[in-house]
């Protein structure tokens, strides 16, 4: 083989190499999956178990059943765990399969991207009933419903995992009272969609809807929080340091001994201005979800 050929064929695998690596750094989000569930069934995601059986469902099965809990699905199809109605013949409007079926769907294993990924959820409030983002095989973010049909839009940071190979997962591990999940409408949104980090300024006083008074920090993308409840911090006293990421920060709190109470977890912030943000992911029983100053 002549040197010229063999320069060739060495650029050419440089170049796919490097297509390679860009690319799988970039993320790819697979083109077969119904994110939607506009195409009436479950193409592209692995059914286990009986919850999903009778998914996705068609319309908006809660008021047809007069359940005062409008589903609040976008367009025709949506995952309700309590649903039995996909339009078909022989089916009703209202019809249920309760709450007694359990299992799971999982989308296809695909490399994160950079960006957001937001949905709808809605049904039991339970960690049994909940969507997850599954990364190496750890849950590294999840959500559950409110107890009640009416779904709810949730937005995720993925930027902190891309790169990485993970997959979604909709679990219904549970046969007693709310013991389903509803879903809707996956959206992933790139890096470029989501505001400026160094737009947000949240340095000041801050008050929460669990009456407390919240002193917080910005140093670049960095965030620090002193939290006090409305008795100067004897019941509660908590500490907070996350990182700012597009419109998110996500950290860890933890009470400190100031206060009678002592739990500590992780929480993600979706910020919404300057002037107000709320909590989209918390754990360790933390009692507040909205800010304003």
């Amino acid at each position: 083989m002549s040197e010229r050929k063999i320069v060739a064929l060495f650029t050419l695998f440089t170049a796919i190499c490097f297509f390679l690596i860009v690319g799988n750094a970039a993320g790819e989000i697979p083109s077969h999956v119904t994110w939607n569930f506009e195409t009436g069934n479950l193409n592209g995601w692995i059914k286990k178990g009986t919850a999903f059986d009778f998914q996705p469902t068609y319309g908006d099965n809660p008021t047809a059943r007069r359940r005062g809990q409008p589903s609040n699905h976008n367009g025709r199809y949506w995952i309700g765990g309590f649903e039995k109605y996909q339009g078909l013949p022989g089916q009703r409007p209202g019809d249920t399969q309760g709450d007694r079926p359990m299992g799971t769907l999982s989308s296809p294993r695909f490399t994160i991207p950079t960006g957001t990924l937001s949905f709808l959820v809605g049904g039991g409030s339970s960690f049994k009933t909940r969507v997850e983002l599954i990364v190496l095989g750890q849950s590294v973010l999840y959500v559950s419903g409110r107890n009640t049909e009416t779904m709810h839009r949730v937005t995720w940071n993925l930027t902190p995992y891309a790169g990485k190979r993970g997959y979604i997962r909709i679990v219904d591990d549970s046969s007693v009272g709310w013991g389903h999940i509803n879903v809707d409408d996956f959206r992933f949104a790139g890096a470029e969609h989501q505001p400026v980090s160094s737009q947000v300024f949240l340095t000041g006083k801050w008050y929460c809807n669990d009456g407390g008074s919240y002193f917080i920090r910005q140093i670049g993308n960095e965030v620090w929080w002193h939290g006090l409840s409305r008795d100067g911090g004897a019941t509660w006293s908590n500490v907070f340091h996350g990182r700012l990421a597009g419109n998110q920060v996500t950290g860890r709190w933890a009470d400190v001994p100031q206060g009678r109470i002592q739990n500590a977890g992780e929480m993600t912030l979706q910020i919404l201005g300057n002037n107000k943000f709320r909590v989209i992911r918390k754990t360790g029983g933390f009692g507040g979800s909205e800010w304003t100053r």
